[in-house]
């Protein structure tokens, strides 16, 4: 009788949501640059004018505890992360919950930032979208999973296994992509008939591009890494 009555306990717990916590900034005009360092994170970055600037972080729990967890336990997966302004600089840290706990809980930030802001991840894993118009984008970590789309002057990268979609939508002469990694799975996009300088140095590679490399044309590409598979259009 105990199971009995302990079972339809855990089904009707299992379907309430998962637990989600959240801290906001809800004004950033004057920021030109965001640092984010720490644990893994999912990131969402975009520089839209027509929407206010601001940022917020949240935790939500997955897996197959995720529901139950929450449920009995008030637990904040998001509880030891912080985000902070100095000067014209949003700083963020992940801090994410203690290994110990059942579920895995995944640290969201999501930001709208003015238009020609730089940014610098520096995260052993994320996955990262990132859409508008940027100064420079730095990205170092083990593990990352990127798409970008609009532009940015400087795009450098550093990890050891790397997926990446970078999409220009328009070029100006004057773009530097910069990628080192022991893996990588790149496509990039710069528009049609675009003048493209790539280099590519790795043990292993398979390059794919329309046209020859332009030896001093602008965008200009620059990839070095052990195993590599690129598309360049």
């Amino acid at each position: 009788m105990f199971i009995l009555l302990v079972m339809p306990l855990l089904l009707t717990v299992s379907a309430l949501p998962d637990n989600v916590s959240a801290t906001a900034i809800p004004d950033l005009p004057g920021v030109r640059a965001v640092a984010i360092s720490g644990d893994a994170s999912s990131i969402n970055i975009t520089t839209r004018n027509d929407q206010p600037y601001g940022a917020s972080l949240g935790g939500r729990r997955k897996g197959w505890f995720a529901s139950w967890y929450s449920s009995w336990y008030f637990a904040d997966c998001r509880d030891n992360s912080d985000m902070w302004v100095d000067g014209t600089v949003l700083h963020i840290d992940i801090n994410a919950s203690s290994w110990l706990d059942p579920s895995d809980c995944v640290i969201e930030l999501n930001a709208n930032l003015p238009a020609g802001a730089a940014v610098r991840i520096d995260q052993s894993a994320f996955t990262a979208r990132l859409n508008g118009r940027f100064s420079d984008l730095a990205i170092a970590g083990k593990a990352a999973d990127i798409t970008f789309g609009g532009h940015a002057s400087g795009i450098d990268i550093r990890a050891d296994a790397v997926r990446a979609s970078l999409d220009f939508d328009r070029v100006e002469a004057d773009e530097i992509v910069s990628i080192r990694a022991r893996a990588l799975d790149a496509d990039l996009g710069f528009g049609s008939n675009v003048p493209v300088d790539y280099r590519v140095n790795a043990k292993a590679s398979w390059v794919d591009a329309r046209q020859p490399s332009v030896p001093g044309a602008k965008p200009r590409v620059e990839i070095d890494g052990d195993f590599v598979r690129v598309r360049i259009r």
